[in-house]
């Protein structure tokens, strides 16, 4: 780096630490507002919270001098510079209710022993907050770039994204390039493509299995495991009527009562995108009743799932593994189980690396299901995200991470998604640094205050470089 550069990123490091205390405050009066998603009103499509956090944004980058703008009362954003390309910063100011279990009250902002407690002050109205007195800072430093630096914040983030949705959809401007200060350091040049499914067994339709004279000795009542696809099942339980042959394990207890059999079976929870991380109560259950006298529909879900997924994480057995070197590997998770008289569904969680055939891996989770009689829905899908390493973004974005801190540090690949897949061209860059622990969607958020004005430096630092064309 030469020295015109190191002298302005001196100037703009400055300029945030002279501001810090304005920072803190415009970030408690932004945490102060509960943006959780409430019932759409008049001009608050997602409730009188997210349209207050947008409000507050906009206010203040009219306070600082800067253009702003808004679309549909669902995304707005604060723009400083001139020129034809625009350089962007993607935040959002929609928050996770708070829940309990709080030391200090999430809605605060109040600073105990070095560090800002409060709902959002990570996830993500710090880092939105402190984006845009990156731009305060970059023209109060005289600099001028090349690009106009535009900082976007959307109001719908944490249900599905549908605000920068309606902004893509709706000619919003596209960035050339930019990045998303809502989630870790140093840089994610790689994001696995996921696919969402959903396997199902109809149990109302009539076939030849179903017209047998058999009749299993436990009748299925209820199946019920697991809190989200994407999420490792922590617990699942198994009702039936009469009794039931079930193998013991650690983690699997037994209650016969009024008729019935109870199997409780417990897990440990993790990502989606590290089930290896987890315990998969769904399988230990279903290992256990494995040689019981059940229905054959219940039965053909349980060989599916003991069979083509067992105690891999990898889909080896449903013929999707892929292994790339840069980018990891498939994972799969199974996360919902669910069992009624009408019908047995599981969910699966399937992420994927670069060198995937996505179209291969649809035809054979499919196939793989048909095998037992079941039918596998794809409900949802997410691209998956790869820059290069020596492109313009990733080469920009490490140098200034690496100027910043001091650090050899390399970008990572993720089995996650962040709001960077919204756009092209566009990284998760920040605002955790490695080592960090991110309290982020739990009681007690809150980030270290010298670590925050450190990330609000270096997005500063980041912003001025993406709009340099050099």
């Amino acid at each position: 780096m030469d020295e015109d550069m190191k002298h302005e990123y001196e100037e703009i490091n400055r300029r945030v630490i002279e501001m810090q205390g304005e920072i803190l405050e415009s970030i408690r009066e932004s945490i102060a507002i509960r943006s959780v998603k409430g019932a759409p009103a008049p001009g608050a499509p997602y409730g009188e919270g997210p349209k207050q956090a947008l409000e507050h944004a906009l206010k203040l980058g009219e306070k600082l001098g800067f253009r702003t703008g808004s679309m549909a009362d669902r995304v707005g954003w604060v723009e400083y510079g001139e020129g034809e390309e625009m350089a962007a910063v993607l935040g959002h100011l929609d928050v996770v209710p708070e829940g309990d279990g709080w030391t200090y009250p999430p809605f605060g902002g109040e600073i105990h022993d070095g560090k800002m407690y409060g709902r959002g002050v990570l996830d993500d109205k710090g880092p939105v907050i402190g984006a845009i007195y990156g731009l305060k800072a970059i023209r109060d430093a005289g600099l001028k770039p090349d690009r106009r630096i535009r900082v976007i914040f959307g109001t719908d983030e944490e249900n599905g994204s549908s605000c920068v949705k309606y902004y893509v959809e709706n000619g919003g401007e596209l960035p050339t390039i930019g990045f998303t200060p809502d989630a870790d350091y140093p840089l994610i040049f790689c994001e696995k493509g996921q696919l969402g499914w959903t396997v199902v067994r109809d149990r109302k339709r009539t076939d030849d299995d179903n017209c047998r004279e058999h009749r299993p000795a436990a009748k299925l009542l209820r199946l019920e495991g697991g809190t989200a696809r994407n999420v490792v099942t922590p617990h699942c339980v198994l009702e039936v009527e009469g009794t039931l042959k079930v193998t013991p394990g650690d983690g699997i207890s037994v209650r016969e009562e009024d008729g019935k059999t109870t199997v409780m079976a417990i897990g440990k929870g993790a990502h989606g995108s590290t089930p290896e991380q987890g315990i998969n109560a769904a399988k230990k259950l279903f290992q256990a009743v494995a040689d019981a006298d059940l229905d054959e529909d219940l039965k053909r879900m349980i060989r599916f799932v003991l069979e083509k997924i067992g105690d891999e994480t990898n889909g080896a057995s449903l013929g999707i593994c892929y292994q790339d070197e840069e980018t990891g590997e498939t994972t799969v998770n199974l996360g919902i189980v669910r069992g009624t008289p009408e019908e047995i569904s599981v969910t699966l969680d399937i992420r994927y690396p670069k060198n995937a055939d996505r179209e291969r891996m649809i035809a054979n989770i499919k196939a793989a299901a048909e095998e037992y009689g079941l039918e596998a829905r794809l409900e949802s899908q997410a691209r998956l995200l790869y820059l290069p390493k020596d492109s313009e973004l990733v080469r920009k974005l490490m140098t200034v991470y690496r100027e910043e801190t001091g650090t050899d540090a390399e970008p990572l690949a993720i089995g996650g998604g962040t709001y960077a897949k919204t756009f092209e061209n566009m990284a998760a860059f920040g605002p955790v640094f490695p080592g960090e622990q991110a309290m982020i969607h739990q009681p007690d958020e809150c980030a270290d205050v010298e670590n925050m004005i450190k990330s609000y430096q270096i997005a500063a630092a980041a912003m001025y470089e993406l709009a340099m064309k050099q």
